[in-house]
């Protein structure tokens, strides 16, 4: 069985070592080096060909944002995730990590108070899994891999309810776009958005802590507002426009609500649903209970877990026109999995097909 092999890069040794401890845990991994910097990074990326890199930030000599421009260089496309922070010093340098082609972070505990890392064990290995994986598939081919098995995907369901019809074949009737998504989302996204080269506005769900997505919706913004979309962190009572793009606040849920012609977004600080504030069923629901018509159509993306699949699946019986991003696109095919599982899908999509279909709808009406 060939092993996902691990580039742990950090200038502390004792976190090298916390980080090996927890890695060599799991028998598809294998850390075949560690670096102290950004420099000695480079040059074991040469020697020893990972599938995936950890990567601190502060670091002397090269630190990581220093890497990521010379790995960006020298077009080496092997896969980053970052560890930061729960600052807003974190928050912004993770934000322009990710701008730099670093493709995912974790967040470090504080380690001032405790030197356990095992709170976040299970998302760590979930993601070095899934991202080192995908550089695998990427330059084998999938015979060639015995790793994790791959799931089979539902074929993509027929729409065969009239409202959903007549929401396609009326794409003014349209009114905006709700995603949910989560692991792998911030890559996911910065993919997307650019893409949609319609006005409808589009109300996103990703989970990311307090504070970060202010910084991700600016960074967001700097890509989309070449394609006349504007993208902005949701304040409470937000009037929903077209050409806009509206992420989530971390730690907040929010809810839409009708107001006469205007949509409305809410924030609040309701307990967390499954561990997640914002939730994406949170979310859904208040589309379910709130808004009364088929005008808007659902996405769920990659992500691990559960989280909208139910109150996707219950807008779908609605009659609502729904779309989850397809297994061989998704970083970790969770989400969206279940969804289908549940039979609440209309169309299963690549990654880059889900603007294109949209824009298509558009274009042919």
């Amino acid at each position: 069985m060939e092993k996902i092999k691990v580039l742990i890069v950090d200038d502390s040794a004792l976190m090298r070592k916390l980080i090996m401890e927890i890695l060599q845990k799991d028998e598809e991994i294998e850390v075949v080096a560690t670096a102290m910097n950004g420099a000695f990074a480079l040059t074991k990326l040469k020697t020893h060909k990972p599938d995936i890199i950890t990567l601190d930030i502060e670091m002397p000599q090269m630190n990581g944002l220093e890497f990521l421009e010379e790995k960006r260089k020298i077009q080496d496309t092997t896969p980053v995730i970052v560890f930061s922070s729960l600052t807003s010093e974190g928050s912004s340098t993770t934000i322009r990590a990710l701008e730099l082609g670093a493709n995912d972070y974790l967040l470090k505990p504080d380690l001032k108070e405790s030197l356990d890392l095992s709170i976040i064990e299970e998302e760590m290995i979930q993601k070095i899994k899934s991202w080192g994986l995908k550089k695998i598939k990427k330059e084998k081919g999938l015979k060639e891999i015995n790793l994790t098995p791959k799931i089979e995907v539902v074929p993509t369901f027929k729409i065969f309810e009239a409202n959903r019809r007549d929401l396609i074949s009326n794409p003014d009737n349209i009114k905006f776009i709700a995603i949910g998504i989560s692991t792998g989302g911030p890559e996911a996204l910065r993919q997307i958005l650019p893409k949609f080269k319609t006005k409808i506005p589009i109300i996103i769900v990703q989970h990311m802590p307090e504070g970060f997505t202010k910084d991700f919706a600016e960074s967001l913004n700097r890509i989309t507002k070449q394609n006349g979309y504007f993208t902005k962190e949701i304040e409470d009572n937000d009037i929903v426009k077209e050409n806009y793009i509206y992420i989530a606040p971390g730690n907040h849920h929010i809810s839409l609500h009708k107001n006469f012609n205007n949509f409305i977004i809410k924030v609040n600080q309701d307990p967390p649903v499954k561990n997640h504030r914002p939730s994406v069923d949170y979310f859904f629901s208040s589309l379910y209970n709130n808004i009364d018509t088929n005008c808007f159509i659902c996405v769920i993306m990659t992500g691990m877990g559960k989280d909208g699949a139910f109150y996707i699946k219950k807008l779908h019986d609605r009659g609502v026109f729904t779309i989850a991003q397809d297994e061989e696109s998704s970083i970790v095919f969770g989400m969206p999995k279940t969804a289908i599982e549940l039979k609440g899908i209309d169309k299963i999509l690549p990654l880059n097909e889900i603007p294109e279909f949209i824009n298509k709808i558009k274009k042919e009406n």
